[in-house]
């Protein structure tokens, strides 16, 4: 079993509002001015198939490094490339910006609305999964607890005052609360990262001690090497030894993911998808392409998913026999109380107060 540090801690390290291709880390290198995407991945590209063929990777108890075939230390090993575990994959910029705008109800408050990365580049991954993990597959929503090590092509680790080597708690998006810093943020993982989680499993018997630390079964975690362009990593946010522009090499472990109902209204995030993506291997997209409102904000983030001034959590709501509040699952056929539609997905369908109880009108 291996113990991490303590949930307390993770969740103190970061409170930030969520930009396109941002990570929590931090080496106090300035921004440089951005260049074309096309023209830097096409240089980052070239230079990742230059170091597969002249580098090759070592595995010692548990520990991955690197080095090149003109080191003294070659003696003849296989090169990265000619590792059969090397696959490729092709893969967008699947980033989402969080920006404010003036509550139009309320001028002395903001709201965040999100806006996909305009980045239209088709970028080649190299990775190797050393192992699948026996767990479960992470959504591309779920809070995920991973230990991550990164290297430069040459073969330097990239050290991260945010990102302990021992673990940390990775979430994306933020939510609400956590974009304006009233609840702890957890950390961020670049893009390109995030997406090659899908190739790999959790660990089994992972757990909270008493002590507040995380266990797991370290053999049994999914664990991946990535070769990320700049464009799905920092792009021109260099940090520690990773300049603005690198490529570079990414160590993953997924630990844990545990699902989340981002904005709160009891709704598990999984299920504020379209109907027919329900129980599918879902992508960042189908999250952020439902949008009842038509708001700017998609449902698994809107408060109030069908625009109608009545959140969703009153929406769901119910008394029992007891007089006790209960809220209904989100497919619950009392729902369907003014349409075949659920009522906190249709603006037509408002309750009213009688004697300071909810009613909703029927069909």
């Amino acid at each position: 079993m291996n113990r991490l540090f303590s949930i307390l801690g993770i969740l103190t390290i970061a409170f930030t509002v969520s930009n396109c291709n941002k990570s929590d880390d931090s080496g106090g290198l300035p921004l440089v001015p951005p260049r074309d995407s096309k023209e830097v991945y096409t240089e980052n590209i070239t230079s990742i198939e230059k170091y597969l063929k002249n580098n090759y990777m070592i595995e010692r108890n548990g520990v991955i490094s690197f080095d090149s075939i003109t080191s003294a230390n070659y003696k003849n090993q296989p090169t990265i490339c000619e590792d059969s575990r090397l696959k490729s994959i092709m893969m967008n910029n699947d980033d989402y910006t969080a920006y404010t705008l003036p509550d139009p109800y309320d001028r002395t408050k903001t709201i965040f609305k999100y806006a996909k990365s305009a980045d239209t580049v088709k970028y080649k991954m190299y990775y190797l999964v050393l192992n699948e993990g026996e767990g479960k597959k992470s959504s591309p929503v779920d809070s995920i607890f991973v230990k991550r090590t990164n290297f430069t092509l040459k073969n330097e680790n990239i050290a991260s005052i945010n990102h302990p080597f021992i673990g940390g708690f990775y979430s994306f998006p933020h939510t609400v609360a956590e974009l304006k810093g009233t609840v702890p943020s957890p950390l961020r993982m670049y893009t390109g990262e995030r997406q090659m989680l899908r190739f790999i499993k959790t660990a089994l018997n992972s757990g909270i001690n008493p002590d507040g630390t995380i266990s797991f079964d370290e053999t049994t975690a999914g664990r991946i090497i990535a070769f990320i362009p700049s464009g799905l990593g920092q792009f021109n946010s260099g940090y520690s030894t990773l300049k603005a522009y690198q490529p570079y090499i990414a160590d993953l472990t997924l630990i844990s993911a545990f699902e989340r109902d981002h904005d709160l209204d009891g709704i598990p995030s999984k299920f504020e998808v379209k109907t027919e993506k329900i129980g599918t291997e879902l992508t960042i997209h189908d999250y952020f392409e439902l949008d009842t409102s038509a708001d700017g904000v998609p449902n698994f983030l809107d408060i109030d998913d069908d625009g109608d001034g009545v959140p969703t959590r009153i929406e769901l709501q119910y008394k029992d026999a007891n007089g006790k509040i209960k809220h209904y699952s989100y497919d619950a056929p009392e729902l369907k109380t003014c349409s075949d539609t659920p009522r906190y997905l249709d603006s037509k369908c408002k309750p009213f107060m009688v004697d300071g109880e909810w009613v909703w009108p029927s069909k």
